[in-house]
C-alpha cells in the first residue's frame, strides 16, 4: 500500500478530529494470550501488513530517549509496523529507525519471559526459572526486614532508562531508602548543571526555535547522531537550512553526522570549546555587537565587569587552542550576532563531557545572553516543559499532575539522625558546614555525594559511576540491590568495577535485576524478573517541546506482554504489597489503565479520545516565548512582598522566602526561576561548593563566572599520547540496541578512526589493528597523583579524513558478551540462561547462520567491548563523566610496517 501527501494529511486530519476513533484505532490491547511465539521468524515475515486488518494504535517511542509520538500498526496480535503520528508536535510524524527498534525488543527470541533465580555461582550463567510468586515472595521477605529494623538505605535502586514519570519514587519513597540512583552523570550532567544555574532548574533542557532561526553555532552537539531530542530537531535544521537559508557552523573533533550537514565544519581540538565561545564573546562585545539593554535588563553581572574579564580571551589564544583560525572565530562571532535575535547556540557531550566542560558550557550558554536572543522568535527558547511544573503559563490553562495520595518519604540523612552519625567524621564536618538548604537535600553519599554537591544542588543528577566504587568502599552497606533496565556492568567507565562488585556477595548480598533482555548486568543478577516492553505497557509521557507549547502524550499497550512479562508498574505494586507495613496504601490500583486514567482526570478531553489521538495539546495556547515577561497574576501580587533591594517579589512559605518575580519598569513579570530571577550568568554557587569540598580556588570549575583552562591531562600531551573519544552511531541506542537485527545489520563494530595524517604517523591503514592503552587523569578528578595505565585494548583501524589529527574515536555500543546471538556476533546464548526465554533451538540457529558478519563466516564481528579502559573520571562538583579527556597511547599489532622502519 502506498500513500500520497493527500493521504497523509486526510489521514492526519482524521486523527485530529477523532474521526478514526472507530475499528482503526480501536487502542484496548487484545485479550488472546501471548504465553509464546508461535512463529517462527520466517514464518513472520512472510506475513505481510495488511492496511485492511491492521489497528493503528497511538503511543510513545522507547527506541531511545527523545520518545516521539508514534502509531503502532497490529495485525494478528502483531505490531507489524511503527509509523510518527503527525499530532506530535516534536516528531511531527517523522521518526528514525530505533522506532522499529521496539518491535525487534518485543518479539526478540531471546527475550526474557519468565522470572528466574541463579543456580550456582553469581555470574555462572545457570538459571532455573521460578513462578511470580516465588520470584516476589523471596525479594520481599529480602526487603521487609529492612523497613522493619529502621534500616531502609540498605535497599538500594539503581536505574538506567526509568520513564515510568515518578512511579519508581513512588516505589522507593514508600519503602523509605533515599538512595534511588541513576546514570545522568554519565548522560547529561555537565550540561544540564550550567543551564540550571543560568536559568534555574526548571529549565534543565533548552527548546531553540530552530523552525525560525537564521543562525545555529554548535560546539559538539549531534542531533543528526545521537541527543535528547535529536529527532525533534534533525527536520527543523534541515528546513531552516535548506528552505530558509540558516547557516549552521559546527565545531567538533570527528566528521558527525551532524558537521557534514552544516554550513561549516571547524575540527577543533579537544575541549577547546569554551575558549572559542570566550574568544566570540569578546569579539562580540568589543565590535558593540552586543544586546546590552536585554544583558543589563536581565544579567546578574555587570556588563564592563564582563567586558573586562574577556580581555585574555582574543581570538588569537583561541586559535593557539583550538586551531581554529582567529579571522573564522570573529567573523563567525560577527554573523551570529548580526543574525540576532533569531540564532542559537547548540552543545551537547562534544563540548560538556570534559574536565572544563561546565564552564565551557557556561561561555556557550553566555553568547545567547550577549545578543539578546533568549525566548525570542528563532533564538535560544526555554519550553515551560512538563505541564504539570508550568509555572509560566496564562492563568486558566489546564494543570497536570500525579494522582493522590503522593508518597513524601522522611529524609533520614539530616545531621543529627542515627543514618548521619554513622558516616565518616570528614563527611559529617564537610555536610554541616553546608548552607542549611542543602543540608536538607542531603541524604547520604550514594544519592547525594558530598564530594559533588552539584550533582545534587539544582536537580537529582546522582553521580551514577561512583555507586560501584563507593559500595565497594563501603560508603554505604547494602543488602538489596534492584536495578532496573541499566547496563553498568557493560556501558559504565571501568566497567569491570561494576562487574566486580555486583559478582562479589560480601558487598551485595542480594541483587534483582528487572529487565528486557538478557545483558551484562541481568547476568550477575540473583533473581531476573521479565519487564514488559514499551509496546506492551503504559506510560504518562512529557518532554520540553520545540514547537514552543506545552503537550502531553500517552505510552498505551498495543499487545499483552510476551510471555509472563509484567509492567514494572505491576512488580512494584505487588512487591509493595507484599513487604506491606504501610507501603501498599500508595499501590491502591489494580488496573493500569485506571491509574493513568486518574493521572490525565484534568485533561480537557476524554480518556477514549486521548487514547486515540496519543497527543493533547492545547491549539490556542501562545507560543512559549519571553515566558520571563510573563506578567505576575495580580492574585499572586497581592500576597507577596518585595525586596527593595533586588526588586524581587517573594512569599513566605513554611519559614521560608519564595521569589515568584521581580519588578521590571515598574511591571510585576515571572523572571526567571533563580533566585534573582535573573539569568545568573555570575553565579556564586561554584566558588561556594569549590571553598566547602576542597577543591583549590584556582581550578577552572570553582569560578563563579565563565572561563577556560585546559583539561589538566591534555597539557603538554608527548608526541606518541592521543586523546581518545567515544560516540554513539544513530541507528543504536547505547549498548541496549545491539541486539535489534535490523539495527545491527547497519552498524554491528566499532573500530578506532582516526585521521590520515596519525595513521601515517603510526604507520597503520585501515583494516590493521592496534593496542590502546589509556592512563589515570589528572587533577582534581583522580586524587592518587599517579599516571598508571587504566586498562587495553586491541581493535581495527578506520582511517576517516577530516579528524582532529590528536583525536582517536571508537564507539562504544559493541562487543557483548550477553544480550543473546545478534549481540554477541552469532554465539548462542548458554543453554541454560535460556530456561526465562521460551526460544528453541531450531529457531536461534536460524537466526545466527543471519548474522553475516560473524567471525565464522568471514565477516569481521561484532566488535570490541571498550567501555573498560575508560578510567571513571566525574568533573568535580558536578559530577558528569568526563568521556573525552581520555588520554591514550597506541601501538600497531599487525598491518603496515612503521613507516620509520623501512628502508
Amino acid at each position: 500500500m502506498s500513500w500520497t501527501r493527500r493521504d497523509f494529511l486526510k489521514f492526519s486530519a482524521a486523527l485530529s478530529t477523532g474521526a478514526l476513533a472507530g475499528p482503526l484505532l480501536a487502542c484496548s490491547p487484545s485479550t488472546v494470550s501471548r504465553g509464546s511465539i508461535p512463529e517462527s521468524l520466517a514464518a513472520l515475515r512472510e506475513r505481510r501488513l495488511d492496511y485492511r486488518k491492521a489497528r493503528a494504535v497511538p503511543t510513545i517511542c522507547f527506541g531511545c530517549t527523545t520518545h516521539c509520538g508514534v502509531i503502532g500498526w497490529v495485525q494478528d496480535d502483531r505490531v507489524r509496523l511503527v509509523e510518527g503520528n503527525p499530532l506530535d508536535p516534536n516528531s511531527q510524524g517523522t521518526i528514525c529507525s530505533k522506532a522499529n527498534g521496539m518491535i525487534s525488543y518485543t518479539d526478540y527470541p531471546e527475550r526474557i519471559l519468565y522470572p528466574m533465580r541463579r543456580v550456582g555461582p553469581r555470574g555462572g550463567g545457570r538459571w532455573k526459572r521460578i513462578s511470580w510468586d516465588q520470584a516476589l515472595d523471596e525479594i520481599a521477605d529480602r526487603m521487609r526486614p529492612l523497613r522493619e529494623a529502621g534500616t531502609p538505605e540498605r535497599f538500594v535502586f539503581h536505574y538506567g532508562r526509568d520513564k515510568t514519570k515518578g512511579f519508581s519514587k513512588r516505589f522507593t519513597d514508600a519503602f523509605g531508602t533515599p538512595n534511588r540512583l541513576n546514570r545522568r552523570s554519565i548522560c547529561s550532567s555537565n550540561r544540564r548543571a550550567p543551564l540550571m544555574s543560568f536559568y534555574g532548574r526548571e529549565f534543565e533542557w533548552e527548546s531553540q526555535d530552530l523552525e525560525r532561526t537564521k543562525y545555529v553555532l554548535n560546539f559538539g552537539g549531534n542531533p543528526m547522531e545521537a541527543y535528547q531530542g535529536g529527532l525533534f530537531m534533525r527536520k527543523r535544521l534541515i528546513d531552516a537550512k535548506v528552505d530558509r537559508g540558516a547557516r549552521i557552523v559546527t565545531f567538533e573533533v570527528r566528521p558527525s553526522a551532524t558537521a557534514s550537514v552544516s554550513t561549516e565544519y571547524h575540527a577543533v581540538a579537544p575541549a577547546s570549546d569554551g575558549a572559542i565561545a570566550l574568544a566570540m564573546a569578546r569579539t562580540i562585545v568589543d565590535e558593540g555587537l552586543a544586546d546590552r539593554a536585554f544583558w543589563e535588563r536581565w544579567a546578574n553581572w555587570d556588563f564592563d565587569e564582563m567586558r573586562a574579564h574577556l580581555e585574555p580571551f582574543t581570538s588569537a589564544f583561541a586559535e593557539a587552542e583550538s586551531g581554529v583560525a582567529a579571522t573564522d572565530i570573529e567573523r563567525i562571532a560577527r554573523e551570529f550576532a548580526r543574525s540576532a535575535p533569531a540564532c542559537c547556540t547548540m552543545s551537547n557531550r562534544g563540548s560538556a563531557k570534559h574536565y572544563n566542560g561546565v564552564q565551557a558550557d557556561r561561555a556557550i550558554r553566555m553568547l545567547d545572553v550577549l545578543v539578546g536572543n533568549v525566548g525570542r522568535p528563532g533564538g535560544f527558547c526555554l519550553s515551560s516543559l512538563r505541564m504539570w511544573k508550568n509555572r509560566y503559563g496564562q492563568e486558566g490553562l489546564p494543570v497536570i499532575d500525579q494522582p493522590a495520595p503522593r508518597p513524601h518519604a522522611p529524609k533520614p540523612w539530616k545531621p543529627g539522625t542515627r543514618e548521619f552519625e554513622t558516616l565518616p567524621r570528614d563527611v559529617q564536618e564537610r555536610v554541616r558546614a553546608f548552607p542549611e538548604e542543602w543540608q536538607e537535600r542531603y541524604f547520604g553519599e550514594l544519592a547525594t555525594p558530598s564530594e559533588y554537591p552539584l550533582s545534587w544542588h539544582w536537580y537529582a543528577m546522582r553521580v551514577g559511576q561512583l555507586v560501584h566504587p563507593y559500595i565497594q568502599q563501603r560508603r554505604q552497606e547494602v543488602d538489596v540491590y534492584m536495578s532496573y533496565t541499566l547496563g553498568a556492568a557493560y556501558g559504565f567507565p571501568e566497567a569491570r568495577l561494576a562487574r566486580e562488585v555486583l559478582t562479589d556477595e560480601a558487598l551485595i548480598p542480594f541483587h534483582v535485576a528487572i529487565d528486557v533482555s538478557y545483558g551484562e548486568q541481568a547476568a550477575l543478577a540473583d533473581i531476573i524478573l521479565p519487564d514488559a516492553t514499551s509496546l506492551e505497557r503504559w506510560d504518562a509521557h512529557s518532554t520540553n517541546s520545540y514547537g514552543l507549547r506545552p503537550y502531553t502524550g500517552i505510552r498505551q499497550p498495543l499487545v499483552e506482554p510476551l510471555g509472563e512479562a509484567r509492567p514494572a508498574q505491576i512488580i512494584w505494586r505487588d512487591l509493595a504489597r507484599r513487604i506491606g507495613g504501610g507501603m501498599e496504601r500508595y499501590f491502591d490500583f489494580d488496573d493500569l489503565e485506571d491509574y493513568y486514567r486518574a493521572w490525565y482526570a484534568e485533561l480537557p478531553i476524554d480518556w477514549e479520545t486521548f487514547k486515540a489521538r496519543g497527543i493533547w495539546m492545547d491549539e490556542d495556547r501562545p507560543l512559549d516565548y519571553e515566558l520571563h515577561e510573563r506578567e505576575v497574576p495580580a492574585a499572586e501580587v497581592a500576597r507577596a512582598e518585595i525586596d527593595p533591594e533586588s526588586q524581587t517579589l517573594f512569599v513566605q512559605k513554611d519559614g521560608k522566602r519564595h521569589t515568584i518575580g521581580i519588578v521590571r519598569d515598574g511591571r510585576p513579570v515571572r523572571g526567571f526561576p533563580t533566585p534573582s530571577r535573573k539569568i545568573e550568568v555570575r553565579d556564586e554557587t561554584f566558588p561556594l561548593a569549590a571553598r566547602l569540598t576542597g577543591l583549590p580556588a584556582s581550578d577552572i570549575n570553582a569560578s563563579a563566572v565563565p572561563t577556560y583552562a585546559r583539561v589538566p591531562e591534555h597539557v603538554d600531551l608527548s608526541d606518541d599520547e592521543y586523546v581518545l573519544t567515544t560516540f554513539k552511531w544513530n541507528v543504536h541506542t547505547q549498548g541496549r540496541s545491539a541486539y535489534w537485527k535490523h539495527a545491527a545489520e547497519i552498524v554491528h563494530t566499532n573500530p578506532v578512526m582516526m585521521a590520515p595524517v596519525t595513521a601515517e604517523r603510526l604507520g597503520v591503514a585501515t583494516g590493521d589493528e592496534v593496542e590502546l592503552t589509556t592512563y589515570r587523569p589528572k587533577g582534581a578528578s583522580d586524587r592518587s597523583g599517579e599516571r598508571d595505565p587504566v586498562g587495553r585494548l586491541r581493535n581495527r583501524v578506520r582511517v576517516v579524513p577530516g579528524m582532529h589529527p590528536r583525536v582517536v574515536a571508537c564507539a562504544h555500543h559493541s562487543g557483548h558478551w550477553e544480550h543473546g546471538v545478534v549481540a554477541r556476533g552469532g554465539e548462542p546464548t548458554i543453554a541454560s540462561a535460556r530456561v526465562g526465554m521460551n526460544a528453541d533451538t531450531s529457531e536461534l540457529d536460524a537466526l545466527a547462520r543471519e548474522i553475516w558478519w560473524s567471525k565464522d563466516r568471514g565477516g569481521v564481528g561484532h566488535g570490541v567491548a571498550i567501555n573498560d579502559v575508560y578510567p571513571i573520571n566525574p568533573a568535580p562538583l558536578v559530577g558528569g563523566q568526563n568521556w573525552f579527556d581520555n588520554v591514550c597511547r597506541i601501538r600497531r599489532v599487525s598491518g603496515q610496517k612503521d613507516p620509520r622502519t623501512r628502508a
